[in-house]
């Protein structure tokens, strides 16, 4: 039995030095708590923003792309606005599996991140090094 990938989380991620969380939010249009309904919430820190989609509304990768693209197709005005001011704008897909689990991408779910037109990056956990707290960490 092949292993498979658990805690799957998509998000939008933006990231910059002096990153101002409000100003991420009334760009793009998303706030919390308005934003936050099951398996989406937004998410920020010190230099980071992102809007997630998790395993609350699905487990499988390609139907959190879907809903992400299709909350963050309407908004590329506002990306092109914060990565034209600096700011990292990009899919971050993250998830806990066992050494050579594999992780399937559909051909329409990768259309639907290439009309993104936004890098995507994949960040894989162990079982055994999965952080305790928030997924996001990383960005930070």
């Amino acid at each position: 039995m092949t292993a498979m990938w658990t805690s799957i989380t998509t998000s939008l991620a933006v990231t910059g030095g002096d990153l101002d969380a409000s100003a991420v939010e009334d760009v793009l249009g998303f706030a919390r708590p308005a934003a936050e309904r099951p398996g989406l919430s937004v998410h920020h820190g010190a230099g980071w923003w992102a809007l997630t989609v998790d395993e609350e509304l699905s487990a499988e990768l390609d139907e959190q792309v879907a809903a992400l693209a299709a909350l963050v197709g309407e908004h590329l005005d506002g990306i092109a606005a914060l990565t034209g001011a600096g700011r990292l704008v990009q899919v971050a897909v993250s998830g806990t599996v066992d050494r050579g689990g594999p992780l399937t991408l559909s051909p329409e779910a990768a259309e639907l991140l290439a009309a993104l037109g936004l890098p995507v990056s994949f960040t894989t956990l162990l079982p055994d090094n999965t952080p305790t707290e928030d997924p996001l960490d990383w960005l930070g």
